[in-house]
């Protein structure tokens, strides 16, 4: 898909996209740009407990590992071959 970015630097993201990242109108999303990448997270809200959480183990972000890296790969190959990847439980 493609979209063009406005003089604003505003860019709409095709609807079907925003379906499938269960995107919608007012929700916040974190956007980075890593090797060549611009990738969009949706931001989720912390639970009183995962601020806990943090809060007593410093509030320190885990490391990216070279594991989370090829995983986040493979997720935006999927997606660029129009494959849709089921949100993973832990």
């Amino acid at each position: 898909m493609n979209a063009t970015i406005s003089s604003k630097g505003q860019l709409v993201i095709p609807e079907s996209i925003r379906e499938q990242a269960r995107l919608q109108q007012g929700d916040q999303v974190d956007i980075g740009f890593v090797d060549g990448l611009v990738v969009l997270r949706k931001r989720l809200r912390l639970s009183a407990s995962q601020v806990r959480a943090m809060l007593a183990g410093g509030g320190e972000l885990p490391d990216v590992t070279p594991a989370v890296e090829r995983e986040v790969a493979e997720v935006v190959a999927d997606v660029r071959k129009g494959r849709r990847r089921r949100k993973e439980t832990a």
